[in-house]
């Protein structure tokens, strides 16, 4: 657990109305979190979620009021099963979880098993036990009871969950932010050649969802950041120290995931996608997004899944109402595209997950 102790309490957010901001400090190290952030997130039960997931949970300044589980890296089952393994791991047995979808609400390519970045049990073939404590719960009972207390969705898998409630009105959309791990719209895509792999595993849910009608427009962390916010050499190293638990814990799965899931990044780099999703959510400065329009290729051919961004304003440099004077399909939302992101501050919050002495965090 990481204590924090206040520097100046409350900073005004132009990014967010009525917003406000909170800064704590670590050391001498000063981040700014939003403040009071209650979050629920959708898992799908793979590595980098466990990551995000324990950064999250052990965060002072992040109230998670619920999981639920989605099918994706692996089956809902195997995904919620994990999610339960890293809570109890981290100490949060406490938190309500639910199952929730366990297939795709439309048609989608076909994608290969992310079995070779995460393994056959999600956790990258490391064996760990099944959790001894947990607090499972049904997935109407966590939207109409902790979940509607939520005001922050993060999304770390494929949008059936959330499609399926905003289906059933389980999920009232224009009380919730949501911030998604999903989409590409500079870089190419993993799962396909243009399609991120969350976005093709269910393109009709994903463009359901985008289209819903939240408290502001999405937040899409996808490629184009998360293949920038990388683990380097410094933090390799602290995971592989194992000097408290976290490390201790995600070390093993952590291996695996560079080995198969590194193709992207240079070198000596690894991704952890759903770690920078989560921190986005709540440090406002991490990321630098764009409102753009965006729609998702729901159709078959070789872009199915695809995140399609019209970007015309920022090509052209004119005034973005000239886009009025076009003609723009139907089916686009106005979407925040993150499309640059604070590589630094990423790694330092990382270099803190897993132990970094103060000492050596600031010199």
């Amino acid at each position: 657990m990481r204590f924090w102790r206040v520097e100046w309490p409350y900073n005004h957010d132009p990014t967010r109305p009525g917003r406000i901001q909170r800064r704590l400090t670590h050391g001498s190290a000063a981040v700014i979190y939003c403040r009071g952030v209650r979050v629920l997130i959708d898992s799908d039960g793979g590595i980098d979620d466990a990551v995000a997931l324990w950064w999250a949970v052990t965060n002072p300044a992040i109230d998670v009021v619920g999981i639920t589980t989605v099918w994706g890296n692996v089956d809902v089952d195997l995904a919620t099963a994990n999610v339960l393994r890293v809570l109890e791991a981290a100490g949060r047995s406490d938190i309500p979880v639910a199952i929730g979808a366990g297939r795709a609400v439309g048609p989608g390519p076909i994608t290969r098993p992310a079995d070779f970045v995460h393994g056959t049990d999600g956790l990258g073939n490391t064996g760990r036990p099944p959790a001894t404590a947990g607090n499972l719960v049904d997935l109407e009972a966590l939207w109409s009871g902790p979940g509607s207390t939520a005001d922050t969705l993060i999304t770390l898998g494929p949008l059936s969950t959330v499609a399926s409630g905003l289906r059933s009105g389980l999920i009232a959309p224009a009380q919730l932010r949501l911030v998604t791990m999903g989409g590409t719209f500079m870089s190419p895509g993993n799962a396909l050649p243009m399609s991120e792999a969350n976005i093709a595993h269910d393109p009709t849910a994903a463009s359901e969802v985008l289209r819903a009608g939240w408290s502001s427009a999405p937040l899409l962390v996808g490629l184009d950041v998360s293949h920038r916010a990388t683990f380097h050499t410094a933090e390799t190293d602290l995971v592989e120290a194992r000097d408290n638990d976290a490390a201790r814990w995600l070390a093993d799965p952590l291996a695996f995931y560079r080995a198969g899931g590194s193709g992207f990044v240079p070198e000596g780099e690894s991704p952890c996608h759903d770690l920078l999703a989560v921190m986005a959510a709540v440090l406002p400065d991490l990321v630098a997004a764009t409102l753009l329009p965006v729609a998702v290729q729901c159709d078959p051919g070789p872009a199915w899944g695809m995140t399609v961004a019209d970007r015309r304003g920022l090509v052209r440099r004119v005034d973005p109402n000239a886009i009025e004077h076009q003609n723009t399909p139907q089916g686009f939302a106005p979407a925040q595209v993150a499309l640059e992101v604070d590589v630094e501050q990423f790694r330092a919050e990382v270099r803190q997950l897993f132990g970094e002495p103060a000492a050596i965090r600031h010199g």
